[in-house]
């Protein structure tokens, strides 16, 4: 009985230690669709996800309640001059690395995606794909000329 139990968490173990059951099911599904349309460099499949009055921060730029519209038109221009990219999420829901070419030059950036409940579904509140630190990404701080 015991070897059988033990079987059994062993089989199990992999499965529960990958998933992250304080997320709820539909902002793990959300995340899920965020990271593979960043892998593919294809924003259009989250674009349902994207409500007008959005904030992103994309590099150096910080654009603040723009529309649905003008988001998918900047993040496609994002993705349009990078070679190759390799987006992982990490432990923290919404946290993740973009390792990407452009130019001949391999590059990383930081990416944070903020989500709220929508009415019937999970939007993204704010996005974020620069390497500021998280606590400023809502503030307007440009960096010095040097």
């Amino acid at each position: 009985m015991r070897s059988l139990i033990a079987g059994f968490l062993l089989l199990l173990l992999p499965a529960v230690s990958s998933a992250q059951p304080w997320v709820p099911r539909d902002v793990e599904m959300a995340l899920d669709r965020i990271q593979q349309a960043f892998r593919t460099a294809d924003p259009a499949s989250i674009e349902d996800m994207i409500p007008s009055g959005i904030t992103m921060r994309l590099a150096d730029s910080l654009y603040r309640d723009i529309s649905s519209i003008q988001a998918m038109h900047l993040l496609k221009n994002y993705f349009a001059d990078k070679d190759s990219i390799d987006f992982h999420m990490i432990g923290v829901p919404g946290r993740g690395t973009m390792y990407y070419t452009q130019n001949g030059q391999r590059d990383t950036v930081n990416v944070d995606v903020w989500l709220m409940r929508g009415r019937f579904d999970v939007n993204i509140y704010a996005l974020n794909i620069s390497n500021y630190p998280t606590a400023t990404v809502f503030f307007n701080i440009p960096r010095s000329k040097k």
